[in-house]
Order: structure tokens, then sequence, then C-alpha cells
């Protein structure tokens, strides 16, 4: 997979701009998970928060960056995060074997809001990548979720959405 440095994480400015928008998505003292948290820099952007980052065994060390951090394979069948009020999943959908199962993994435990980011260039163009998106497809991935906010982030190729949990009338 790819991975951003824990040494020069601040000098991605696509990165850290969604993080950035994230931190200002997230209430004070809510819990956090960070699916597939890299080096874990995200953490200090929710300090405000309760951040848990999950990425594969073998990532840097996360002891530099606040928060809790715990190893996990996103494409184990059986795993699951803690129960959290909002999860940020950045650029991890178009890597793992099954994006559509890590969003229902997601969706069953997170209780308020998923902020969720994937790239919208062919696949092809990066090895890492197994999946290509459009912009209709990922909203719909998270049932029970509704578009709350999203952008276009033309220096990333990227898209990002907010998606709120849906309130029963």
């Amino acid at each position: 997979m790819e991975r951003i440095p824990s040494n020069s994480w601040s000098l991605h400015t696509d990165h850290t701009r969604r993080y950035a928008y994230a931190g200002k998505q997230v209430r004070a003292d809510e819990e956090v998970n960070d699916i597939a948290c890299g080096a874990g820099y995200g953490a200090m952007y929710l300090t405000h928060a309760m951040y848990r980052g999950y990425d594969k065994p073998g990532v840097p060390d996360f002891s530099q960056f606040p928060g809790e951090f715990y190893e996990a394979d996103l494409d184990d069948p059986a795993w699951e995060p803690c129960p959290a009020d909002v999860t940020i999943c950045f650029e991890t959908l178009e890597h793992v074997l099954d994006p559509r199962h890590l969003a229902a993994v997601i969706t069953k435990t997170t209780r308020r809001a998923v902020i969720v980011s994937v790239p919208l260039y062919p696949h092809q163009e990066n090895p890492f990548h197994r999946t290509t998106f459009t912009v209709e497809e990922v909203p719909p991935m998270f049932p029970g979720f509704r578009v709350a906010e999203d952008w276009f982030q033309p220096e990333a190729r990227g898209h990002v959405w907010t998606l709120t949990r849906e309130v029963p009338a």
C-alpha cells in the first residue's frame, strides 16, 4: 500500500487538507476511528476527540502521535473496529479486496458520521489501487447515511464526503 512517511506528513497538503476538514467536522470528545491511518499523523488534527487509528501490522511507529493505535487487517472478513461517533476513511476503499464489505463494517460501527474520500481516476494508474470509483458510487455504499457535504479535491484527483446518520422521522 501507499504510505506517507511519518517524518514528512506535513508536506502532503492534499492529505493534510482532508484531516483539517475532518477536524472541523468532529465534535469535542467524540470517539473517532481513523481507518487505514498510516503513520497516524491525522491524530494531530483531532486532539479534541478520542482518536483511534487502525492500520496493518508493520506500519511505522505510532508513538509520536496522540491517540490509540491498533493493528488491523482490513481484508479480514472478521475484522471490526470499536464503535465510534465518527469514522474517517481516507483513500482506503480503493486498496481493499472488498470495498463494499469495509463500507458495511464502517456503517455498522459508526453512530453519527462517516468522512470518506476516494481517488477518481482509473486504478490502472496506480498499482496499489484495486478499484476505481465514480462520485455516484460511494455514498450508497453507506446505507442509513446521507450526504451532508461533499467536495472535489482537484490536487488529489479525488472526492471527499461527509455522510451523516439519517434520523428516522
